[in-house]
């Protein structure tokens, strides 16, 4: 409750958020997504929140993605101290149920509170869905690492990114696809190629809606008789 009423005194002015509390059931703020000066009513909602019951992963996962607006980025914010136990609990049927609804432009980003969380299920979710996970142990503050998360993601440099390497093949990149770039942040990505040689990079990116080209010439991939690996910041 800490770290939610953190991120809803801490929304951009244009923002629009909704909270969903999932148990053996769903409890959600608003129907759909309401202004950021709705806050206040929203923290005394959150006050009255209570644990109990059991956990509804994949129906809270499809209840968030069905709030999402197409026209703006979405960022949905998942946090969780507990394996699936109730609805669906197959990790991979979640996953595929999830990918099945989610739009393009949905970004999730999973917290795993404490010792009994499903690690591949967060970091499946976050990786294909251009986000990351994170985890808190028990003793750690939520509110503290939350609002530094927050903080860094409230400003989005670049989203949507796509990198072309020119006319070096490139394989086994990570993290695919990519995340967003936020102010203050940068992005490692590793992988392999073959048949080294110069050629231009492009990055392509979304900035405020508007489709940016970054363009860095003669880049050199060392020629090798072993496979080479590529690491770009």
């Amino acid at each position: 409750q800490s770290a939610l009423r953190y991120i809803l005194g801490h929304l951009n002015p244009e923002d629009h958020f909704n909270v969903i509390a999932f148990s053996t059931g769903l409890e959600s703020y608003a129907a759909g997504l309401r202004p950021a000066e709705e806050a206040p009513e929203a923290l005394n909602w959150v006050d009255r929140l209570g644990a109990a019951g059991s956990t509804d992963i994949n129906r809270a996962l499809l209840e968030a993605a069905a709030m999402v607006e197409s026209e703006r980025p979405t960022y949905l914010i998942f946090l969780t101290d507990g394996l699936p136990t109730e609805g669906v609990v197959d990790s991979p049927q979640i996953l595929e149920n999830f990918a099945r609804q989610a739009p393009a432009n949905l970004r999730l980003f999973a917290f795993g509170v404490g010792y009994d969380v499903d690690t591949y299920l967060l970091d499946s979710l976050s990786q294909a869905h251009h986000g990351s996970s994170t985890y808190v142990l028990p003793g750690e503050r939520l509110d503290e690492i939350l609002s530094g998360f927050y903080a860094r993601i409230s400003t989005p440099v670049l989203t949507d990114l796509e990198l072309d390497f020119g006319e070096v093949p490139v394989y086994d990149l990570y993290p695919s696809p990519l995340p967003d770039l936020f102010k203050g942040s940068q992005i490692i990505l590793a992988g392999r190629y073959r048949q080294g040689g110069t050629a231009t990079v492009r990055l392509s990116g979304r900035i405020n809606g508007q489709q940016q080209t970054f363009t860095f010439p003669e880049q050199f991939f060392p020629t090798s008789t072993s496979t080479e690996g590529v690491q770009a910041t």
